[in-house]
């Protein structure tokens, strides 16, 4: 279950450097979004990538995802499935990232494997 909430957290954070739309990804909407949004996006995706990676139990890095996939959740919303389905490969990746990342730290939480 960690290496899975890491991997996802990984994907996620590689779909944030590739494009949403064609020609401009996340990465680059951190000149245009006002605040700390996209820096915050790519942060959640970093965490979930390093404390899959390195935690002790699956309950922690358990934890950790369900922490950072639900605040993603929450920041995209219903857009997380739109963005399987309208957006480009960053878009997609980061769609993926977020509900399947979400489902797996449940899965730890709960002591299932998945």
């Amino acid at each position: 279950m960690k290496r899975n909430i890491a991997i996802f957290g990984l994907l996620g954070l590689i779909g944030c450097f590739l494009p949403l739309v064609p020609g401009l990804s996340l990465f680059d909407l951190r000149h245009f979004a006002e605040g700390w949004s996209a820096w915050l996006v790519m942060g959640a995706f970093a965490s979930a990538a390093y404390v899959g990676a390195t935690a002790k139990t699956d309950v922690g890095a358990g934890l950790a995802g369900l922490v950072s996939f639900g605040y993603l959740g929450v920041k995209f919303g219903t857009g997380s499935f739109d963005l399987l389905f309208h957006a480009a490969s960053g878009g997609i990746l980061i769609g993926v990232a977020i509900i399947a990342g979400l489902g797996v730290s449940i899965a730890a939480l709960a002591g299932r494997r998945a």
